[in-house]
């Protein structure tokens, strides 16, 4: 029996950070489990997605390297293994290391751990019987054509999801702007001075985008748009919340029905105490408050405040955040930028609308939780197939309720409210693996 036609104990479909530490959780609490992991196209799979396997310096993470292991039990290691491998990059706590490093650190932790990989696109997935046929549609590295896996036990660890296209986008228009990014000739990009760059968001992809230029020698003026027109918050020291605060914010919150009673509870709070403590100390309860809050009010949360939750949770390296604001030719503007039928792109803002003339345009709007359903994608797939149940919301989906099926990651949005970082991700993982180990042998 060949490894393709082999059953496997788990299937991890995913080639990032969540399918990572998938893989390794199943490998520490089942070490005889045979293994099958699914990385999705190898121009990908192998650089644990675009982000961490770009070739510059400049992309940082936005979360202190101590808190970036991939391991449950020991959040540390990424910080510990820097240290023990690298001595020369002097990485001291508090730091916000090179995504690059961060996927050198996937790469290691992954060195010697028994699972098959394969690349390749997944197109499908079914139950045959007691086992899950993965159908493998891409011809991989190891030289096989279609194939179709078969495991007991399936995780999807699929990551953010794409937004939609800009419909009629002219051809100066980059829609995946990570895959423009890994195009790009070793030295420089292919710009003027004189140029103009138009950097649609202002979220940590287009700051990275941004910075990622001026490294290149790229001098001209870049014009960032989004609808609310600021950049994530920087990183600062805040004090936790004391013992009395935290207890009083949690009352707060519990007699708190609506999304606006929430969030005047939390402005409340943010008024009397330093705004950053009052957000990490939410971060254990977070999930738990949202699940509380009625499918309208959470609807009324993703509209009205996403945008602004997301600019001070996710927040930016406080140099990272200097050198934006000491750049004179970036600007960021609000507004929102739509593609005229004659390719056209135009901005809308109070003002009205104007026609952009620039030389270049990089999408940076983020992920498309709200698109996360639609078009052509695994996901949409597996909810048009039955095999997966679309969350109210249509941001993502439900956790399946067969036991030899679980999803890890963005995929979750909805159900969850945070679900996509590392600490998030890690917990899961072993969470979803003693899930699975309820399903029939």
């Amino acid at each position: 029996m060949t490894a393709i036609d082999a059953s496997y104990d788990l299937a991890v479909i995913g080639g990032g950070p969540a399918g990572v530490a998938t893989v390794l959780a199943a490998r520490a609490l089942q070490p005889q489990w045979r293994l099958l992991w699914c990385r999705g196209p190898e121009t990908v799979g192998r650089g644990f997605l675009p982000a961490y396997g770009g070739n510059s310096l400049v992309h940082r993470l936005n979360v202190p390297v101590e808190r970036m292991g991939l391991d449950a039990e020991a959040p540390v290691e990424f910080f510990e293994w820097l240290r023990r491998e690298h001595p020369g990059r002097e990485v001291v706590p508090g730091q916000f290391v090179s995504r690059r490093w961060f996927g050198e650190y996937l790469e290691a932790r992954l060195a010697g751990v028994d699972a098959s990989s394969r690349f390749g696109t997944v197109g499908a997935l079914r139950k045959d019987g007691d086992l899950w046929r993965i159908d493998l549609g891409e011809l991989g590295s190891d030289g096989h054509g279609t194939s179709a896996p078969r495991a007991r036990r399936v995780t999807l660890c699929l990551g953010m999801p794409a937004g939609l296209p800009m419909p009629n986008a002219p051809r100066h228009w980059v829609s995946d702007s990570w895959a423009w990014w890994r195009a790009l000739p070793a030295q420089g990009v292919p710009l003027r001075d004189n140029d103009t760059v138009l950097v649609v968001g202002s979220g940590l992809t287009a700051v990275d985008m941004v910075l990622g230029l001026r490294e290149r020698g790229f001098r001209g003026p870049i014009r960032a748009v989004s609808p609310g027109g600021r950049w994530s918050q920087a990183h600062a020291p805040a004090a936790p919340l004391t013992p009395d605060v935290r207890e009083a914010l949690d009352e707060a919150l519990d007699e708190a029905s609506s999304a606006r009673d929430v969030l005047g509870v939390l402005r409340h709070f943010a008024s009397r105490h330093p705004w950053r403590a009052v957000i990490d100390a939410l971060r254990a309860d977070t999930n738990a408050r949202w699940a509380a809050l009625a499918p309208d009010e959470q609807r009324r949360v993703l509209r009205h405040a996403f945008g602004a939750w997301n600019r001070h949770r996710h927040r930016m390296a406080p140099d990272v955040c200097a050198a934006l604001e000491a750049d004179v030719a970036l600007s960021l503007e609000p507004g929102r930028i739509r593609v005229d039928a004659a390719g056209r792109i135009v901005k809308r803002d109070l003002s009205g609308e104007t026609v952009l003339d620039v030389a270049l345009a990089l999408d940076c709007r983020g992920p498309g939780f709200r698109a996360a359903l639609a078009g052509d994608s695994l996901l949409a797939r597996l909810v048009r197939d039955g095999v997966l149940e679309a969350h109210p919301l249509g941001t993502g989906v439900r956790s399946p309720a067969d036991p030899s099926l679980a999803v890890v990651g963005a995929a979750r949005f909805g159900e969850r409210f945070e679900t996509s970082a590392v600490p998030e991700l890690r917990q899961q993982a072993v969470e979803v693996v003693r899930h699975v180990l309820s399903a029939q042998p």
